[in-house]
């Protein structure tokens, strides 16, 4: 996943290289097999700013080969991308593609959810972020850093809903807001978020793009909010 924040509107080209670069040789859990088209081929979605609305674009192909991907054109001051690795490649097609959109929230999101979140997926045959995303929307009333951190805590909290979720490395864009949160549970060495502020721009990563020295992880469960360059941030306080 990659994503910014920018005081002045700038080309979106560095970053869609970036996620093609991800699809490649994006870093896996040991375990997981590598599938053709690369680390992270099973589709890819972009979302960005353009006026008063969110622009999107998805796809089920691999984002290294993929046309469609090389064609995003867009100069934005707010931008998400998403590379997808599915737990089930029955699953792969544009609609499953990350981020997603509800309720005025657009989120990506690494990892995978169990319990009724999970259920609730498999029975409307949608991925499970998409039932997390419906069910953070609707609790997320007061649209505010501290409102989502509350709302997080609530949800990330309650085992019935969540279940044992591998993680919730999570994008969140709402209006003039952007939002990046690192929460893992196993496998932190894959559920990586990195941070990189200043000079008008904050940018959150699954892995650094570059290699410059200005990169920081997050801590598990530190949710940190992107605004025109700076960035703050709280640790939120969950169970283990």
């Amino acid at each position: 996943m990659i994503a910014f924040a920018s005081a002045e509107a700038r080309d979106v080209a560095p970053y869609v290289a970036s996620l093609a670069r991800f699809c490649s040789s994006g870093s896996l859990v040991a375990a997981w097999e590598r599938r053709p088209g690369g680390n992270h081929p099973d589709g890819w979605g972009v979302a960005w700013r353009a006026g008063d609305e969110i622009r999107m674009v998805k796809s089920g192909n691999p984002a290294a080969s993929d046309p469609l991907l090389s064609d995003v054109r867009a100069v934005t001051d707010r931008f998400i991308g998403h590379v997808r690795f599915a737990s089930d490649p029955k699953t792969v097609c544009a609609a499953n593609s990350h981020p997603f959109q509800a309720l005025g929230v657009t989120l990506a999101h690494n990892g995978t959810f169990y319990g009724k979140v999970g259920a609730e997926a498999d029975a409307r045959k949608v991925s499970d972020t998409v039932v997390f995303l419906e069910l953070l929307a609707n609790r997320w009333v007061e649209r505010t850093p501290a409102g989502l951190s509350e709302t997080l805590r609530g949800i990330l909290s309650d085992r019935e809903l969540v279940g044992d979720y591998s993680a919730a490395n999570l994008l969140i864009a709402t209006g003039n807001e952007l939002f990046a949160f690192r929460r893992y549970q196993r496998n932190g060495e894959y559920y990586t978020l990195y941070l990189k502020s200043g000079d008008g721009l904050a940018v959150a990563a699954s892995e650094p793009p570059d290699a410059d020295p200005g990169w920081r992880l997050l801590a598990n469960g530190e949710l940190v909010e992107l605004s025109q360059g700076a960035s703050r941030s709280v640790l939120l306080t969950l169970p283990a």
